[in-house]
């Protein structure tokens, strides 16, 4: 089997609002959902409409061709309730996106809780809250 080491490269921004990631193809903006949204809500915080803005700048008046925007949840809520919160939100970012440049080729959809970056529980059972913290977020990939 061929396997090959890609370099990624990672940044995040001072406030922990936004991380980037980029495998020298494809960069992903991973928006923390704590910094870009309130509790249960879809409306942009206007620190959420500020990383959106320094996204757009990125682009230096050449935005990619397409662009893909993905909401998750953490599982406080039902599988239904995420669900359908991770979709507004990714809808939320991409709306945004689109209003700054209209010509962009969004896609935006929402995976609920079904894609957790972290455990939300820690070993003796306790809830982790950081770990609930991470697989708050939306993810904004191009390349």
């Amino acid at each position: 089997m061929d396997r090959r080491v890609v370099p990624v490269s990672r940044s995040s921004s001072s406030d922990s609002a936004v991380t980037y990631s980029s495998d020298g193809q494809t960069t992903v903006a991973s928006l923390s959902g704590d910094v870009t949204f309130d509790v249960d809500s879809s409306a942009l915080t206007d620190r959420a409409k500020q990383v959106l803005d320094d996204i757009v700048k990125r682009w230096n008046g050449k935005p990619p061709a397409t662009v893909t925007v993905v909401g998750h949840t953490d599982s406080v809520a039902d599988d239904a309730h995420n669900q359908t919160l991770s979709e507004q939100r990714a809808k939320a970012v991409a709306d945004y996106l689109t209003s700054k440049v209209p010509s962009l080729n969004v896609q935006s959809s929402g995976k609920g809780e079904s894609e957790p970056v972290a455990s939300e529980t820690n070993a003796d059972g306790s809830v982790n809250e950081a770990g609930k913290a991470a697989n708050r977020h939306v993810d904004v990939r191009w390349g």
